[in-house]
C-alpha cells in the first residue's frame, strides 16, 4: 500500500514521467512460467531454477536460482531466459531480487523482435533480503546479432537474469541461491497494451478428438474479454468462413460455446478461436474429427482432374482400408521413411514406422491421420518408392495430386513432394553422389504465428531442386525457383481458405517442357522442366515433419498436431 500511496504522489506532482507506472510482466505463480537456465564455462548440472513458495516477495511463488561457480578456468557466467512479449516502449526494468551477499554481477539481457541481443550490466549482488532492482534500457549499451541496428525493435520477446561470478576470483568458488519475483517494466502504454503473447487455450475437449452432434466447447483465455470461434463451412464453390461464435468470458478468462458439428462438414475440422485486447492477438487451432456432419467435397473424384485429361489413372488410394504401410514388409503400398532405410529422414521428431510403438498413421473412415506427437517424439511420412526400389513410379508426361488438410502449429511442417527414383542406380551400385535427382516440392506448409515463427497464413511454398547435377544443376534451380514467385499466396488465386483451415487438393503435371503446380485445379506456378525429370521417373512422398529450420512447439496442443490426408492420384500419359 505505501507503494502505490507514493507511486500516486510522485505522478500526480509531475516529478516521474507517466510511463512510469510499472506493468508487471512475469509473477512466476504458474507452474509453465520455470525458465531453464543457460550457463557458460560450468557444467550444466551446477545450475538450476525451481519454483518455490518458501521464499515470495509477491503471491505465493517466487523464481529459485540455484548456481555453483568454481574456482578454476575461464570466466563464469549464467542466463535464466523468460519468454515475454512486450508490445509497447518500454524505459526501465524492475524486479525483485533476494540476494545472497555472495560479489556476484547481475544484469539482464532483453532480445528484441529482430532476434538482437541488448546487454545490462547492472552492479554487484552485495546485500541480502529482498531488493528491488531497476535497469535503466535508455542509456547506451552493448548489442550483438538480429539486424545488428543497436535499437530495441519491439515486440520484446525475451528477458534472461545474468549472473556472473565475483570479479574477484579470490572469491571463488560460490555456491548459493537467489530468489526473483515481480519482474515489470515501466512501459509508454497500458497494460493491456504493453503485454502481448496471451494464448487461448481450449479446455475440453481434447485437441485431436472426435466430436459428433452438439459440442461444448470449453475456453481459457485470461487477459481477453471476448473471443471469436470461426470454422469452414460447406457451400458453393469453396464454402465459407463461417462464425461459429463470440464468446464473453468471465473475470478469469473463462467461457463456452456450442459447436453444431452435424451443420459443418464430416471428417477433419478446424475451429479457429481468436482473441484481441490491446496489444494482445492470438489464434488458438482447435483440431478435431467430426464423425457426423455434411459430407462435402470428401473422397476422390470419379471424373479424373483438368490437369491429367488425356492421360491413364496410374494409381490411386482413398485411404477408406486397412493401411498398407510398413518399413520391412516389401509387399506393402507404403514405406515409412524416406530411402534408403530413413537415412536421410529430416524432421526433428522422428518418423516413425507404421509397426513401432510411436505409430503416427491411423486410418479414419476415408482418410489417413498422420500425427506429429511430441510426447513419443514421433512424425510419419510415406513413400511411394521402397527399399528395393520397387513401388509406384510415373514417367513424364505424367500428374501427381493429394488433397488433405494439415496443422497450424509451432514447427509443423506438412508436405507433398517428388523425387526422381534414385534407388534403381543405387541397386544397381552406383554411389549416392553420383545419381542426379530432381525434387519438386508441390507444397511445403510451416505451421506457427508470432515472433520468429513462419506466420505463413494463407502461403506455402513451391520449390525445385536439382540434386548432384554440378553448376548447371544450381543454375537451373536458381531459374525454376525464380519462375515460381514463391511464396504461393492461396487467396491471390481466388481461394479463400488456408491449408490448414479446410482441405485442398495440391497437384503437379510434368510434361516435356514445364512443369506445371495447381492447387484446386488453379494453376499457381511453372517452370521449365528440369533436365533429370526427363530421364527418370518419379515417385511421391506425403509427410508432416516438423523443423524445416523454424522453432517447434506443439505444447499448446499437449504435444500434438495431426494432418488428414483424403486421397492421393497418379496418372500417366503416353
Amino acid at each position: 500500500m505505501k507503494r502505490l500511496l507514493l507511486l500516486s504522489a510522485l505522478l500526480t506532482s509531475g516529478v516521474m514521467p507517466l510511463w512510469a507506472a510499472p506493468v508487471l510482466v512475469q509473477d512466476f505463480e504458474k507452474a509453465d512460467s520455470l525458465p531453464k537456465v543457460w550457463v557458460v564455462n560450468i557444467p550444466n548440472e551446477n545450475a538450476s531454477t525451481s519454483l518455490v513458495t518458501t521464499q515470495s516477495f509477491e503471491g505465493k511463488q517466487s523464481l529459485k536460482l540455484h548456481y555453483h561457480f568454481t574456482g578454476e578456468g575461464a570466466f563464469q557466467y549464467l542466463g535464466v531466459p523468460n519468454k515475454v512479449q512486450i508490445e509497447a516502449p518500454i524505459h526501465k526494468l524492475r524486479f525483485m531480487l533476494n540476494g545472497d551477499n555472495s560479489q556476484c554481477g547481475y544484469g539482464v539481457q532483453v532480445y528484441d523482435a529482430s532476434g538482437e541481443t541488448h546487454q545490462y550490466k547492472a552492479g554487484t549482488i552485495d546485500f541480502k533480503g529482498w531488493k528491488e532492482m531497476v535497469i535503466d534500457l535508455d542509456p547506451a549499451h552493448e548489442t550483438w546479432g538480429g539486424d545488428k541496428n543497436g535499437k530495441m525493435d519491439y515486440p520484446i520477446t525475451g528477458i534472461a537474469f545474468m549472473v556472473s561470478q565475483p570479479a574477484d576470483k579470490a572469491k571463488l568458488p560460490v555456491e548459493s541461491d537467489l530468489y526473483f519475483d515481480a519482474l515489470r517494466v515501466d512501459s509508454e502504454k497500458s497494460a493491456d497494451e504493453t503485454i502481448g503473447g496471451r494464448q487461448v487455450a481450449v479446455v475440453s475437449p481434447a485437441y485431436g478428438s472426435d466430436v459428433k452432434g452438439d459440442t461444448r466447447i470449453t475456453v481459457a483465455a485470461p487477459g481477453f474479454k471476448n473471443l471469436m470461434a470461426r470454422c469452414w463451412k460447406q457451400g458453393a464453390g469453396f464454402g465459407t468462413d463461417s462464425t461459429v461464435a463470440t464468446v464473453a468470458l468471465d473475470a478469469q478468462g473463462n467461457g463456452s460455446f456450442v459447436f453444431p458439428a452435424n451443420a459443418y462438414p464430416h471428417g477433419p475440422l478446424t475451429v479457429t478461436i481468436s482473441g484481441q485486447n490491446g496489444a494482445s492477438k492470438d489464434n488458438c487451432y482447435l483440431q478435431f474429427y467430426n464423425k457426423g456432419g455434411v459430407s462435402w467435397q470428401e473422397g476422390m473424384p470419379k471424373t479424373p482432374p483438368p490437369a491429367a485429361q488425356g492421360m491413364t489413372l496410374a494409381f490411386a488410394d482413398d485411404f477408406n482400408g486397412p493401411l498398407s504401410i510398413s518399413s520391412t514388409d516389401r509387399k506393402a503400398t507404403y514405406y515409412d521413411h524416406k530411402p534408403p532405410n530413413g537415412s536421410q529422414d529430416f524432421s526433428s521428431l522422428s518418423f516413425s514406422g507404421y509397426d513401432s510403438p510411436k505409430n503416427p498413421f491411423l486410418q479414419v473412415d476415408s482418410y489417413l491421420r498422420i500425427r506429429a506427437d511430441a510426447n513419443k517424439n514421433s512424425s510419419g511420412l510415406i513413400s511411394s518408392l521402397k527399399n528395393d526400389a520397387s513401388g509406384l513410379k510415373a514417367s513424364l508426361p505424367c500428374y501427381f495430386e493429394c488433397r488433405f488438410i494439415g496443422p497450424n502449429a509451432i514447427g509443423t511442417w506438412p508436405a507433398f513432394w517428388l523425387l526422381t527414383d534414385y534407388m534403381t542406380d543405387r541397386k544397381n551400385g552406383k554411389n549416392d553422389n553420383a545419381i542426379p535427382v530432381d525434387e519438386l516440392d508441390i507444397i511445403e506448409a510451416y505451421g506457427g504465428e508470432g515472433p520468429h515463427e513462419p506466420n505463413a497464413y494463407d502461403k506455402y511454398m513451391v520449390t525445385p531442386h536439382a540434386w548432384n547435377q554440378g553448376e548447371a544443376g544450381k543454375a537451373a534451380e536458381t531459374t525454376a525457383f525464380k519462375a515460381m514467385h514463391n511464396p504461393i499466396e492461396m487467396k491471390k488465386f481466388g481461394i479463400p481458405s488456408t491449408w490448414y483451415e479446410r482441405p485442398h487438393t495440391y497437384g503437379c503435371k510434368i510434361t516435356a517442357t514445364d512443369t506445371i503446380y495447381y492447387c484446386d485445379n488453379i494453376e499457381v506456378g511453372r517452370h521449365k522442366t528440369l533436365d533429370t525429370s526427363k530421364k527418370y521417373p518419379f515417385f511421391f512422398l506425403i509427410n508432416l515433419a516438423t523443423g524445416g529450420g523454424w522453432p517447434v512447439d506443439l505444447s499448446r496442443y499437449n504435444g500434438i498436431a495431426d494432418m488428414y490426408v483424403d486421397y492421393v492420384r497418379v496418372y500417366q500419359g503416353k
